[in-house]
Formats: structure tokens, sequence, C-alpha cells
């Protein structure tokens, strides 16, 4: 019975808690932080790419690729 009196005491002192932190928020509503009319460039680049790899498979092997670079060696006091 005691054990029961000290679990919904823990759940009560928890909702609490959670109502006054709650409670305690600013209302954002329109007051967002940032703008929403941004252009988005990603999305017209990704479409032209796509028209193009759809248009001629064969361009999508001749994008310039990035270099591989070198792995380098492991000093061998260091990988110990």
């Amino acid at each position: 019975m005691t054990s029961i009196i000290i679990a919904l005491a823990v759940v009560a002192l928890v909702v609490y808690g959670l109502e006054r932190n709650h409670r305690r928020q600013l209302p954002l509503g329109s007051r967002l932080a940032g703008s929403s009319d941004a252009e988005d460039r990603d999305l017209p680049r990704v479409a032209a790419e796509l028209h193009v790899t759809a248009a001629d498979p064969a361009q999508a092997d001749r994008a310039p690729r990035r270099p591989v670079a070198p792995v380098r060696k492991v000093h061998p006091i260091r990988s110990v």
C-alpha cells in the first residue's frame, strides 16, 4: 500500500513539473525566428542535373568528379 502511495506521489510530482514547465514557455505563434521566403537553390540545380542525366545518360559518365586523395600512411609508433 505504501509503495502505491509513493508511486502516485512521484507521478503527481512529474505531472506537476511538466505542466509548470509547459506554462512557463513563451507562445511563439507567428514570431518564429528566421524567414520562410528564402529561395531554395538546391531544387533547381538538382532538377537540372536530373534533366541532363535523363536526356543523355552518357553525359553522367562525363561529369567531372573530385580527384581521389591518396591515403596517408600511419606512423608505426602512433598506430599502437
